[in-house]
């Protein structure tokens, strides 16, 4: 059942803002030329080259990367245009550089998500080109229509987004308010003593990744820009630096935190208690979508106590508590129960500062908070986009991930090819002609499906396939309902506008919207024919197909990386606990380069934590006899997310309470010597460790040493060397 609140997140997401942004941009050349009196096939080209650069221009992309990204697009149509333009003539010449042409633009994948896209540009170029054989003029012409309608995008954008600039803030903001909705509904499904406490932590630890992946979007988008721009004079802008700004305290408040939730659920024995905890989270991600909200329309949200009832039930179980003698098991229960309840109030004051930037926040109430300067992400993070030559040939290799991957594009496209010219020499009848002329459609299903994993491909294929059968059906159902070319113009920019919105939300409902985009773009150039209908779907189906055959091809399956990448989450960790240990042993000179370190440590575990959660979650789309011990990955998932939330817990105590525990510096250093050992697979002598459990005072130093134990302990089961290789 749709929510109506899910609907309005959409509605004022920046997601359809670039979607209307995109298509507007895509869809005006062509417009522009035909209504001049020129061919349909000159603004149609324009389109094509305007589209190319419109798919790299992302949301969240603003800044320099954008722009290189999009001249980048602009450069590498041309050439796709200008080499398969050139061979287009010669039959046995195109068989041999299409695959060539296929294989060198897919390696573009070593780069990231914006080199899959500068890949996917090339191809869906090439595709387009390789249609009809072209003279050499023909191809030049071609070629400058491209470039032409590339650049008119890449303008079009540039001052789209200096007007909008502002909006899309708001925007990128709200959808990261949104999200931390989200993990605050995944966090209160733990206190649910109905819900498996396994699944509900992978759920909560996919949650957190798309929280910090999303704020880390944020800062990297403020600090692209020069350093007299950080904290911008005006109001709005000024506001949602401020909301930015409390929003990455809130999110450390709960991310930096460990609870035993299996302890609270067997020390409590309280389902009261339970289900308030549960409903004041609840409460909290319904005013944080509130929030998010009127963060987009930039509307103002009154400050109101949230969830006063379940705070009020969780304050007189600790008041009962208090000089009742309970079991240990209880009294540590209660010790967190009392974390619990004083985070809740504290998010609750910043919920409240949330609600107050959201409009007008020129007010000597928040004058404090525009002083307060937020440090860059670590330099790991700024650089994710540098394009060196360097690694596109050191990528080269049969053993690596985007080697394999283009090889198989480049067998999937040779199977389409053959597939097309098929097709085209069967279907020669005047009544089928269509399904001939249009067989290059199985060769784009293959570069729009196929991706490096195989998980992924599966998953894109058959959204595909879904999403372009009820496209059809749809347009079928227009086609006989409406018969006004007006009616179609509109129907265009909205499935234009919908394709884009939903390609990164929701792949299937973008597939349907892009056929009905296609098929109603063909019928009104050729009315009535429903034959293009039924050559979508079978050039779809037949794509998928290949597709999925060529997928087993090299296949890259997830467990051969998950290894390397517990081994990376590990390493992650102990440079968490060294940067932990210094910033407990630092003088008061040297606090601000421990306070860099540990940042950087930080922005690593966040990392590493979400690469390995990400490819785990693969794995376990892919065949079973393929998966690699599930339960001891998911359980070393889980328990590097522990240990290092318990370390960010650490070190957030230290700054409040520097006296807290005379051990922790020795608890952080045993932590340390507990995952170092476990690369060797052998247990640590008694004489190494530091501190007892009984020395402890603090259960949280308590967990963080049993965390590490039990990583140590999964990693030996594992049976690889510390060093496995990463691709």
């Amino acid at each position: 059942m749709i929510d109506w609140r899910d609907i309005q997140r959409f509605l004022y997401s920046h997601y359809l803002m670039t979607g209307v942004r995109q298509a507007v941009g895509a869809l005006t050349p062509a417009v522009v030329i035909v209504a001049s009196g020129y061919s349909y096939l000159t603004g149609l080209t324009m389109t094509i080259g305007a589209l190319c650069v419109a798919i790299v221009d992302q949301a969240g992309g603003a800044g320099s990367q954008a722009r290189n990204g999009m001249l980048l697009a602009m450069a590498l149509s041309v050439v796709s245009a200008l080499l398969t333009g050139l061979v287009s003539a010669h039959f046995t010449l195109m068989w041999v550089v299409i695959p060539i042409l296929t294989f060198l633009f897919s390696m573009l994948s070593v780069y990231g998500a914006r080199g899959a896209l500068l890949g996917f540009v090339s191809l869906l170029i090439m595709t387009l080109t390789m249609r009809s054989p072209m003279t050499i003029s023909d191809v030049l012409v071609y070629a400058g229509y491209l470039l032409g309608g590339g650049f008119f995008y890449f303008i079009y954008s540039l001052v789209v987004r200096r007007f909008l600039k502002s909006r899309e803030e708001r925007e990128s903001l709200s959808s990261a308010l949104f999200s931390m909705a989200d993990y605050l509904r995944a966090r209160a499904r733990l206190y649910e003593t109905r819900q498996d406490i396994d699944l509900s932590y992978r759920d909560l630890i996919r949650a957190q990744s798309i929280v910090v992946d999303a704020v880390q979007s944020i800062d990297r988008g403020w600090f692209e820009e020069p350093t007299d721009t950080r904290m911008p004079d005006s109001c709005e802008t000024g506001g949602t630096f401020r909301l930015a700004t409390a929003l990455q305290r809130l999110l450390t408040s709960f991310v930096d935190t460990r609870t035993d939730f299996a302890l609270l659920r067997k020390g409590l024995q309280a389902p009261a208690v339970l289900s308030a905890m549960h409903e004041t989270l609840v409460s909290m991600a319904d005013r944080m979508g509130q929030i998010a909200l009127n963060a987009a329309r930039n509307k103002s949200t009154p400050a109101q106590p949230v969830a006063q009832a379940s705070l009020e039930i969780i304050r007189r179980e600790l008041e009962e508590s208090a000089n009742g003698q309970a079991d240990p098991v209880k009294n540590n229960a209660l010790l967190i129960l009392r974390q619990v309840y004083d985070r809740f109030c504290r998010a609750q004051a910043m919920l409240n500062e949330l609600a107050l930037h959201t409009f007008d926040t020129q007010s000597s109430l928040n004058a404090a908070a525009t002083q307060q300067v937020v440090p860059p992400p670590s330099g790991s993070l700024l650089m994710q986009d540098r394009w060196q030559l360097g690694l596109y040939f050191s990528s080269l290799r049969l053993n690596g991930v985007n080697c394999r991957h283009a090889l198989r594009v480049s067998v999937a496209v040779l199977l389409a090819m053959a597939l097309s010219y098929a097709m085209a020499q069967v279907f020669q009848g005047e009544a089928l002609k269509a399904i001939g002329t249009h067989g290059y459609w199985v060769v784009l299903t293959v570069i729009v499906v196929m991706k490096p994993g195989f998980a992924l491909t599966q998953q894109r294929n058959g959204w595909r396939l879904g999403g372009t059968l009820i496209g059809c059906c749809v347009a079928l159902v227009l086609f006989h309902v409406i018969h006004d070319s007006a009616w179609y113009l509109a129907i265009l920019f909205l499935f234009g506008v919908l394709g884009y919105a939903f390609v990164q939300l929701n792949y299937l409902v973008s597939a349907l919207c892009n056929t009905v985009l296609v098929l109603t773009a063909f019928h009104l150039l050729s009315p009535g024919g429903e034959i293009v209908v039924g050559a979508r779907f079978l050039d779809t189906l037949l794509g998928c197909a290949v597709a999925l055959l060529c997928s087993y091809i090299l296949p890259t399956w997830e467990a051969r990386f998950l290894p390397g990448l517990a081994n990376e989450l590990k390493a992650a960790n102990i440079r968490l606990l060294e940067a932990a240990k210094a910033l407990a042993e630092a003088p008061q000179a040297a606090a601000g380069l421990s306070r860099t370190a540990w940042s950087s440590a930080q922005q690593g575990v966040y990392v590493a934590l979400s690469r390995f959660s990400a490819s785990y979650y693969r794995m376990m789309s892919e065949p079973v006899r393929h998966q690699l011990q599930p339960a001891v990955f998911n359980h070393l998932m889980i328990e590097n997310h522990a240990l290092a939330m318990q370390v960010m817990h650490v070190e957030s105590t230290l700054r409040s309470q520097p006296e807290v525990d005379p051990h922790i510096s020795d608890v952080l250093e045993q932590a340390r010597r507990l995952l170092d050992a476990s690369a060797t697979a052998r247990p640590l002598q008694d004489e190494y460790f530091l501190v007892t459990d009984d020395d402890m005072s603090n259960p949280g130093l308590q967990q963080l040493t049993q965390a590490a134990r039990k990583i140590g302990h999964d990693m030996a089961r594992l049976h690889f060397q510390a060093d496995a290789p990463i691709d």
